[in-house]
């Protein structure tokens, strides 16, 4: 089928999405659908397109520097994708109560991320906000995936764009990746830009948010890297030059694979097989087992997969594996780390 055709088929879809979008944002905007407000201030972090920003291991950042700056911070996640239904506690700061499969993967990922910090899951995360605030001390609340997310009054609204998304040319689901139009980005106090080390156009793409923000807000550079990688069988860290310039394999189910790619490619991997699968595949021991194989008939001596997806590995899939397996651990780095630093104190400031 021609890409004109699909885009015609695809086309009242966008519309009606468009519409439905655009109707919910004009009764919030206009208090028909009320506003939720927590004891406690809010952090946002989310995003306007789907997936593939870096928005788990920012938060990951942003809850450690809370946690070691002397915050009671607890993280709000809907749990997407989870088999459980409910309020779920992932991790009471101290433990891990709940795995990924009732928590979902990135609330799981998190909660092992992020010691010290509670994960609460839950589709209305004002009432697991208010839940946890009953129960614990909570000094701020971190808002996981929660641009759209706007029954939940925030205190500081972090927006999320890839420095590789040409923004003037993206459009909305599913014709494109936008969860809601550009004119979203005038909630944002602040922009975030991601994936800064690669090639693109900073004047450009701070046009485009200018020209949709409120106001002149500040922005932000930030970029990751794989700073260590993790053998599942035995849990320990290896530094990511143990396989620069190996054969390796790379197993994934993120929305957007090819930018682990990149980063694998980046510390001197040499990709020698690739399998992805769709964003929040649950892995069956027949896909993994085929995926081994076929990684060891391409030369692979080693599997890499995402922190993310490491969580659906159990021991129960990898105990017979032919290859080592590694989770990359991804951390953020910052262009201008005091500018966030200090728009988190803002928050606490305006509070007091």
């Amino acid at each position: 089928m021609s890409a004109g055709i699909t885009r015609a088929l695809l086309y009242p879809a966008a519309k009606l999405y468009r519409l439905g979008v655009g109707a919910r944002l004009a009764f919030y905007k206009n208090n028909i659908f009320k506003i939720n407000k927590l004891s406690a201030p809010v952090i946002s972090i989310g995003n306007l397109t789907v997936g593939g920003t870096g928005k788990t291991p920012c938060v990951a950042f942003i809850a450690l520097l809370l946690r070691d700056a002397g915050h009671d911070a607890a993280i709000l996640s809907r749990g997407y994708k989870r088999e459980s239904e409910g309020r779920i506690e992932v991790s009471n700061g101290k433990e891990i109560l709940r795995g990924p499969r009732e928590s979902g993967d990135e609330p799981y990922l998190l909660a092992n991320a992020c010691p010290g910090v509670r994960v609460v899951v839950d589709r209305d995360r004002y009432q697991a906000g208010k839940w946890l605030a009953e129960r614990e001390s909570v000094s701020v609340f971190l808002l996981d995936d929660g641009f759209q997310h706007l029954q939940l009054a925030r205190d500081l609204n972090l927006l999320l764009i890839d420095a590789g998304e040409p923004l003037e040319e993206a459009e909305l689901v599913p014709l494109g990746r936008l969860r809601e139009p550009l004119a979203g980005i005038r909630r944002a106090d602040a922009v975030i830009v991601t994936r800064s080390d690669q090639p693109f156009d900073r004047r450009s793409l701070e046009r485009t948010i200018t020209k949709y923000s409120r106001r002149t807000i500040p922005i932000i550079y930030a970029d990751h890297e794989i700073t260590n990688l993790r053998r599942l069988d035995n849990q320990e860290n290896w530094d990511v030059s143990s396989l620069a310039n190996e054969k390796v394999a790379a197993l994934s189910c993120i929305a957007r694979p090819d930018r682990f790619i990149e980063d694998l490619r980046k510390i001197g991997m040499s990709i020698v097989f690739r399998r992805d699968f769709p964003d929040h595949h649950r892995y069956r021991p027949q896909e993994f087992d085929e995926t081994v194989e076929a990684a060891l008939a391409a030369g692979a001596h080693a599997l890499i997969t995402t922190e993310k997806d490491a969580a659906n590995l159990s021991y129960e899939i990898l105990k017979s594996s032919r290859l080592p397996v590694f989770a990359a651990k991804m951390e953020f780095r910052w262009e201008d780390l005091g500018a966030l630093r200090s728009l988190l104190q803002s928050v606490f400031i305006r509070r007091s």
